[in-house]
């Protein structure tokens, strides 16, 4: 999904995701979602997370979050990582338990490249909400553009 013609804020995107996602029949175990924004308290539960797994799942966490662009051993001293770090240690913890789906809403990393070339050889199915448009040829075959008309919101796929 995208907004690459041009910029559509507040066309529906994230509520269409949330919508998707929300649906019963989707399962959740494959499923790695990568929020928009991520609050204090979901940050801390996501490095409470990163811990408690074994030494050999921490490993594959921080080799991929090494190829995110990020240094591990920041991740091991902080407290408090950043919102990008979160975003980086959400999407390996999800990619060590090899999902069928990622979902990614906004991803704003400051090394996209590192981002592209990570999924580019990822088995699982991706979803991304992305205004970059080279990112999204990059990685997707298909787009479904959400774009403002009227009250409501046009759905074009492409």
């Amino acid at each position: 999904m995208d907004g690459y013609r041009r910029r559509h804020n507040g066309s529906g995107k994230s509520t269409l995701v949330r919508h998707l996602l929300g649906r019963p029949e989707l399962e959740r175990e494959p499923v790695v979602y990568l929020p928009q924004e991520v609050d204090l308290e979901a940050s801390a539960a996501v490095l409470d997370e990163f811990r408690s797994l074994s030494r050999a799942e921490q490993g594959r966490v921080l080799t991929i979050v090494s190829a995110l662009g990020s240094r591990p051993p920041r991740l091991l001293e902080s407290r408090q990582a950043s919102p990008g770090e979160v975003r980086k240690l959400l999407l390996a913890i999800g990619a060590v338990r090899e999902p069928h789906l990622i979902v990614m809403d906004e991803p704003t990393l400051p090394a996209i490249e590192c981002l592209e070339d990570a999924l580019e050889g990822c088995r699982a199915a991706l979803l991304l909400v992305s205004h970059d448009r080279r990112f999204l040829e990059r990685l997707t075959r298909v787009r479904w553009t959400l774009s403002p008309s009227g009250p409501v919101s046009r759905l074009e796929i492409t």
